[in-house]
């Protein structure tokens, strides 16, 4: 007899959509079958009319941010138990070494003692070293064998004092090379953002209109074209992080065909809004880095996601409070960077592309939840419904709809990128590793049900 039996739902996976059951055991997915095939079980859940999904996994989170002494608005509980209402079971956050005095190891260390205990869902972060010299490199081979193989590195943010310089990501290209592993860059040429920006503050043009204009799609395509070439020079495996303009696309087009080991994601707002959004009174809330591109570019994106140039759509939530964003009302310099969405992202990639015909619900799972599992080395254990994977599932009413307001999420960040927005489709349960996290709309675990994941080299694929 099973622990549990999900009957009668409609089971989606990367490889299409099946009348299925999901037989669960032992915190794993025991069976799946026709509708009626699996037996008994000691609880039952009914999904007729919902959508069985996989798990999802958002790559790429910033929790708890540091910005002028504090903080982002939510911390490692307040954020993964919202993440959950949005149907993830695994975020990938980032170790950045803040404190140079540390080791990358240590960095690392520290970042998930932070997590631990706290964390609703499974977590696990990308290694983000500041320091550029041989020492931190070094470390990188020892943390791909300890279950942390991906790093990022900021090709900007030298006044931040978190950029790494060329020869750190050519040598960290050579770790990945031989190692395996993965580089993940945030690719922007840093001369130019810090030169435009200093243009448009000699003359006093510094409201969020002129953001976009300090960060045009050049900063973003040059840096993506020095990236990949270093990839290509040094056989190193390379992400690209929230790529956002068409310039990057071809670029990412023309590597691949070559056979360079480059993969990219976007990011949820790329894809649903644009840059008039700085024209709006509130425009100072959508700042984020890189920023939000034009029509045309949102439409590139589009078309790069149907012909699988990008495999993920990431949040790359970073969940500051009003306060803090209208702290750059008129000095867009002044301003944190970054979105709230890991709550939203399943609902508004239903909405804007399942719904829209853009995009098939199979299609969906792969962007949010399979992809990302195989390109940082979480497959199979994560990311399908597939026997011996773990039992991270989300129950999902396709019909369901709600208007976004602070009120309707669960997230102590008091405003959403989608306020005043339709958006379709409800996570109704979601279990982790067959425990529920989310029953029925309610949550009903407590902080740190989550562990963290022990990632493998050797199961990444770029090929996905």
């Amino acid at each position: 007899m099973f622990d549990l039996l999900i009957r009668n739902g409609t089971v989606v996976t990367a490889q299409g959509s099946f009348p299925w059951d999901v037989a669960i055991q032992g915190g794993k997915i025991a069976a799946t079958g026709p509708h009626g095939s699996l037996g008994q079980a000691k609880e039952v859940l009914d999904a007729a009319g919902k959508l069985v999904l996989p798990g999802m996994i958002d790559p790429h989170v910033h929790i708890h941010h540091p910005f002028k002494g504090g903080y982002s608005a939510d911390d490692f509980a307040t954020a993964t138990r919202s993440a959950a209402f949005g149907g993830v079971t695994t975020v990938c956050d980032f170790a950045i070494q803040w404190d140079k005095e540390k080791t990358l190891a240590e960095t690392c260390a520290l970042r998930r003692s932070q997590f631990e205990g706290q964390s609703y869902t499974d977590f696990t972060f990308h290694a983000c070293p500041t320091r550029s010299d041989p020492e931190t490199v070094a470390e990188l081979p020892g943390l791909i064998a300890g279950g942390v193989p991906s790093a990022k590195l900021y090709m900007t943010y030298s006044r931040q004092d978190r950029m790494s310089d060329d020869a750190a990501l050519c040598e960290a290209l050579k770790v990945t090379a031989a190692h395996g592993g993965l580089v993940g860059v945030h690719a922007e040429n840093d001369a130019m953002c810090c030169y435009y920006s200093d243009q448009y503050q000699r003359v006093g043009k510094t409201s969020p209109h002129y953001f976009p204009l300090c960060k045009h799609n050049l900063v973003e395509a040059e840096a993506v074209n020095r990236a990949i070439y270093l990839a290509k020079a040094t056989g190193g495996r390379l992400y690209i992080f929230h790529l956002s303009c068409r310039e990057s696309l071809d670029l990412l087009r023309t590597a691949r065909a070559e056979g360079v080991q480059v993969y990219a994601e976007t990011c949820i707002h790329y894809l649903t809004l644009d840059d008039t959004y700085y024209d709006r009174p509130d425009g100072a809330q959508f700042i984020c880095s890189p920023p939000l591109r034009s029509k045309a570019d949102v439409e590139a994106l589009w078309e790069g996601v149907r012909e699988g140039l990008i495999g993920v759509v990431s949040s790359d939530h970073c969940g500051f409070s009003l306060e803090n964003k209208a702290s750059g009302c008129n000095d867009f310099t002044a301003t944190p960077n970054g979105l709230p969405g890991m709550e939203t992202r399943l609902a508004a990639l239903y909405t804007y592309g399942v719904r829209t015909g853009r995009i098939s619900l199979p299609q969906l799972v792969a962007l949010l939840s399979t992809n990302p599992a195989r390109v940082f080395g979480m497959y199979p254990h994560k990311g399908d419904i597939r026997p011996a994977s773990d039992a991270d599932l989300v129950l999902f009413d396709p019909e369901a709809n709600s208007v976004i307001s602070p009120d309707a999420l669960h997230s102590p960040v008091d405003w959403n990128p989608y306020d005043g927005q339709k958006l379709y489709g409800r996570t109704e349960t979601v279990l982790l590793r067959g425990e529920a996290l989310i029953r029925d709309g309610v949550c009903c675990a407590a902080p740190g049900a989550g562990r963290f994941v022990e990632r493998r080299a050797e199961d990444m694929d770029l090929n996905t």
